[in-house]
């Protein structure tokens, strides 16, 4: 009787400390969870922040900042219902809160022709990576149900219009470079490649007709100067056979008899 009782208490003890370590495990592995849940949230407030850094150098739509400060609001939502005790998080949410109200209320969405020219190439580079995240976003958002298909297709032909005016502005500096190496023949076929990448365009605002021109009056300076060139090197050629044709005149010339 003594010994059934001992293996029963014994059986009991395993069993209790079988359970305490599986719910320790669940606590560990739902810690784990939220750890990483709360990493990935910070990650895209991180970069939604970053982006909207540069809101002074790419025109952003009231749409789009509405949709970059609505990921982050639901970021820190998810944070929120993780640690509700937190009040770092909550005093933000407050703040994004506030955001999205005054931007709702208050903000207009620029004039397109208020993009601001990429000062050097680096800085182009930069802004099409920062287009290319942007794009992301809105992909993500759109794919979880967030934005309705029209302004997620209006935003991304927003983007797709900075994207073609940052590469225009550093296609012009290099056929700028071109000309002054006097590289016109490549100068001449970048002109053509941006001329056909703005004729693609349906609705072209005052910068793209300004710079269509533009890249127009390259081209026919451009023309004009290989004409110029052309009939300078054949006048050239002419004369140099004029000379020749003198001199073999003069060397085959009938001598005077003495």
């Amino acid at each position: 009787m003594l010994y059934t009782i001992i293996f029963g208490l014994i059986a009991l003890l395993l069993f209790v400390l079988i359970g305490y370590n599986i719910i320790e495990q669940y606590k560990q592995k739902a810690e784990a969870e939220k750890r990483i849940t709360m990493s990935k949230q910070r990650a895209i407030i991180t970069e939604v922040d970053e982006l909207l850094l540069n809101a002074t150098k790419i025109p952003f739509t009231k749409s789009l900042l509405l949709i970059m400060q609505n990921r982050i609001r639901n970021a820190l939502l998810t944070m929120v219902n993780l640690f509700p005790s937190t009040p770092a998080i909550r005093e933000h949410l407050t703040n994004t809160d506030s955001q999205i109200k005054q931007i709702r209320e208050n903000y207009t969405t620029p004039d397109s022709n208020s993009f601001r020219t990429p000062e050097d190439n680096k800085e182009a580079l930069a802004l099409l990576q920062v287009t290319k995240k942007i794009r992301a976003v809105l992909r993500s958002e759109h794919a979880k149900g967030k934005i309705s298909t029209d302004i997620f297709v209006a935003e991304a032909q927003q983007i797709e219009m900075m994207q073609l005016k940052i590469n225009l502005e550093n296609s012009i500096k290099r056929i700028n470079e071109s000309k002054a190496a006097q590289q016109f023949g490549s100068a001449n076929q970048m002109i053509n490649r941006v001329l056909k990448a703005i004729d693609s365009v349906p609705t072209k605002d005052n910068y793209l007709q300004n710079k269509e021109q533009q890249l127009k009056q390259y081209a026919e300076e451009i023309r004009s100067h290989l004409v110029k060139t052309s009939n300078e090197e054949l006048q050239a050629i002419q004369k140099k056979e004029s000379e020749n044709k003198n001199d073999l005149d003069a060397l085959f010339a009938e001598r005077k008899k003495w």
